[in-house]
């Protein structure tokens, strides 16, 4: 593995597992999800190439999550990045460390926190009907499209530039809060499947069965235990196609997202910008 991509991998880990120790005191229950689960399950650790770490709960434990991180996250060492806001307009949170750096390239120069992160997403509870379940990820592609645009998100592909365009005109006022409570509508009911809508999977892995998260399977995670869903077998196989375990070619690695251009484990950001006419302005080459 390469050393500096090693220390990175270092550095989230920290932040895991702070985040696994604080829900646990708590009462919090959460899993790996997506590429963390397969890294647990492939590697007993990150995927060797990956810069990411990403945890999801059900919504009732998320509310939770927040709730008790107002009052009880030591905000000397971490900070609460919450979904929504203006310094944070998507719709899951951050756990960042204070005192590190870790910059992308979409956020090089806007005034937010740019610590060392780890992503907290909330599942949604997800209609039986395909064509229901469709439009509940339909109307959260369109928030997503006009937050990004609202935040001068800029895209080369045609179709992406199309669903700024169209999120633009429309996505507005109580346009927005109706999709949001579209995406949400099933959260009072006891639903069979649940659904992340807001990541970048497509549509045919973003719900899968209820049951497939079970109690909490703790599992190796870099010489740690970290809790997976009870059934991480099929959620990856729904996730990741049957041959999840098979090791990708270089081709398939080299085109996996990088999230960082930019990285220092131990320096607060702050330290590589600067403010011009009032505005934040990266230090670091582009």
């Amino acid at each position: 593995m390469d050393r500096d991509m090693k220390e990175v991998q270092d550095k989230i880990l920290e932040v895991a597992l702070y985040l696994d120790a604080f829900c646990r005191e708590h009462g919090v229950v959460y899993f790996l999800m997506g590429g963390s689960a397969l890294g647990a399950m492939r590697h007993k650790g990150f995927i060797p190439w990956d810069d990411d770490f990403d945890v999801f709960m059900d919504r009732k434990n998320y509310r939770r999550f927040l709730q008790v991180a107002e009052k009880h996250l030591d905000t000397k060492r971490f900070y609460l990045q919450k979904e929504n806001t203006e310094e944070w307009p998507l719709f899951f949170t951050k756990l960042r460390m204070n005192n590190t750096t870790f910059i992308e390239e979409d956020i090089r120069e806007r005034s937010m926190h740019k610590g060392f992160y780890v992503d907290v997403m909330c599942l949604n509870n997800a209609a039986r009907n395909k064509v229901l379940r469709f439009s509940q990820y339909l109307a959260a592609r369109l928030l997503v499209a006009r937050t990004l645009g609202s935040k001068g998100y800029r895209t080369d592909r045609t179709w992406k530039k199309l669903a700024l365009i169209i999120s633009a005109m429309v996505v507005r006022g109580p346009v927005f809060q109706g999709l949001m409570d579209h995406v949400r509508r099933y959260n009072d009911k006891e639903t069979s499947l649940v659904g992340h809508f807001f990541g970048r999977a497509k549509f045919k892995n973003t719900s899968f069965p209820r049951e497939y998260l079970g109690r909490p399977r703790l599992v190796e995670f870099s010489g740690h235990l970290l809790p997976v869903p009870e059934k991480v077998e099929e959620y990856l196989a729904l996730r990741y196609g049957l041959g999840y375990m098979e090791i990708p070619d270089e081709k398939t690695k080299a085109a996996y997202p990088v999230h960082a251009v930019f990285v220092d484990p131990t320096t607060d950001y702050s330290e590589y910008e600067t403010m011009e006419n009032g505005k934040i302005r990266s230090l670091i080459p582009s």
